[in-house]
């Protein structure tokens, strides 16, 4: 069921537009490392601009370098999660400023949400990251990423975000994660941490996410190259151009890594959409956004490798009619797509600047009919049912075979929330609103949900001390 916006015709004709750009516009790369990388694999370098150009040899060769198919661990192995394999995985929304309480009311986003978003992502069956939901306000920003892992061990079973911003950062991420992983090297075999080495649209790499990008990748880290290219303002306007452009943002981020390491693993990602020309604004809920998303997912596929993508997203302030739109067409574009993973799948408000409890709770509905959706019509002799046709349409209901009992569970999905059933049943509920009745269902599943298997004592004391002892050393 994969949507291909393109013909094989076409991606020769984008790929060969890449290498124009590596060629002759060329990248800006504003890491030392990186330039001296990529001057020794061939590339020739302006140290007045930092602009690099490459050669396609260079591209060709690294992108053999980079694997189909790898793992991200997490401390409960049965949710570690498989690229590259054809599975499509989900993650809550990451790294928000603000959130959106239960209250209903907008604010900067603290270390107690961030907690509570861990536990809420770990409870919901449909997703299967717990991605850093909001970014807290009330904590030094060098602190903060360690908190968040710190809270991501604790409060979740499933994979976790990582931090690789800038050299020391990205090194403590990787001690913290060592503790739980049982050391560096245990943490290289089965990486713990995704990392995010995003590109800065147009075509440069920025000096803090490409120490970042190199120490995951020297250290065997999986690392998402996303793109935030807005059509007509940061990009070409026409969606061909900018996937032109953001296809060699991500390729060059993939060629850094090969060249640090040959083999590490690199996920072709995006979360690319349109400038809407009335705001100023990007727009990750537009139709185009989607389109943007089915050509980024075949392009990976065109160069082999594992991909991410945006879904779930909406411009609206709220968990509303246009939310709901939005949301469901960008995710299910996405998925239909053929990503591996899709970032923001739960919990997007305000174009992901801000983190709704209340429509994290609504998009866990979403995500299980998706994949529904995505599992495709089972066609067998058992499920042709013509036995059962034949012993039951013409003499009663089919309620009661075992037929039904045997298959409904499987094949029908069952929302939690969203209401079917009549209006008498419908009137007698205590919260008719959906919102009210995500509200309650989000404050009991933060109330009696327990992380399982819990933490172990030893490691928790061990990442706290090491945390208190970075607090301690102050800013670097």
């Amino acid at each position: 069921m994969l949507l291909e916006p393109f013909t094989g015709a076409e991606l020769e004709k984008l790929d060969s537009a890449t290498i124009s750009v590596f060629e002759k516009t060329g990248i800006r790369v504003l890491e030392p490392e990186a330039t001296r990388l990529l001057v020794d694999a061939g590339a020739k370098c302006d140290k007045k601009t930092n602009i690099a150009t490459i050669p396609e040899r260079v591209v060709r060769e690294c992108l053999k370098g980079a694997p189909r198919k790898f793992k991200l661990y997490s401390r409960d192995e049965k949710r570690s999660l498989a690229f590259g394999e054809g599975k499509v995985h989900f993650s809550t929304i990451g790294t928000a400023v603000q959130v959106e309480g239960l209250d209903g009311v907008v604010r900067p986003a603290t270390l107690k949400d961030a907690e509570d978003f861990f536990k809420l992502s770990d409870a919901l069956p449909y997703t299967d990251h717990s991605s850093w939901a909001c970014w807290p306000r009330d904590t030094p920003d060098f602190l903060a990423p360690l908190q968040e892992i710190f809270f991501g061990f604790k409060h979740s079973t499933k994979t976790l975000d990582g931090w690789n911003w800038g050299k020391t950062g990205t090194e403590q991420s990787l001690d913290l994660a060592s503790i739980v992983a049982g050391g560096r090297d245990e943490l290289i075999e089965k990486p713990l941490l995704l990392g995010f080495a995003n590109p800065v649209s147009p075509l440069t790499l920025s000096k803090e996410a490409t120490e970042g990008l190199i120490a995951y990748a020297r250290n065997g880290q999986p690392c998402l190259y996303p793109p935030e290219c807005m059509a007509g303002g940061t990009a070409p306007a026409t969606i061909a151009g900018l996937l032109v452009q953001q296809n060699a943002e991500i390729l060059a981020s993939v060629i850094v890594a090969q060249l640090v390491r040959r083999g590490a693993p690199s996920i072709y990602s995006s979360v690319s959409s349109i400038m809407d020309m009335r705001t100023g604004s990007i727009a990750l809920g537009a139709p185009e956004a989607c389109l943007v998303m089915a050509g980024t997912a075949q392009l990976a596929r065109f160069y082999g490798l594992p991909s991410r993508g945006t879904g779930g997203n909406t411009e609206s302030m709220l968990a509303d009619y246009q939310a709901g739109a939005e949301a469901a067409s960008t995710l299910l574009m996405a998925a239909l797509s053929g990503f591996d993973f899709i970032y923001d799948a739960a919990g997007s408000i305000e174009s992901s600047l801000t983190a709704s409890f209340t429509k994290t709770v609504l998009d866990n509905d979403l995500c299980g009919e998706v994949k529904r959706i995505l599992m495709g019509i089972d066609v067998s002799d058992e499920t042709v049912a013509t036995d059962v046709i034949d012993s039951v349409a013409l003499k009663g209901a089919y309620l009661s075979h075992p037929h039904t009992l045997k298959h409904y569970r499987k094949e029908h999905f069952s929302p939690s929330l969203l209401w079917r059933g009549a209006r008498t049943a419908w009137t007698s509920l205590p919260k008719k609103d959906l919102r009210e009745r995500a509200v309650v269902r989000c404050q009991e599943l933060l109330r009696t949900h327990r992380t399982d298997p819990p933490l172990e004592a030893d490691v928790e004391k061990r990442m706290l001390r090491y945390i208190k002892d970075v607090a301690k050393r102050g800013k670097p």
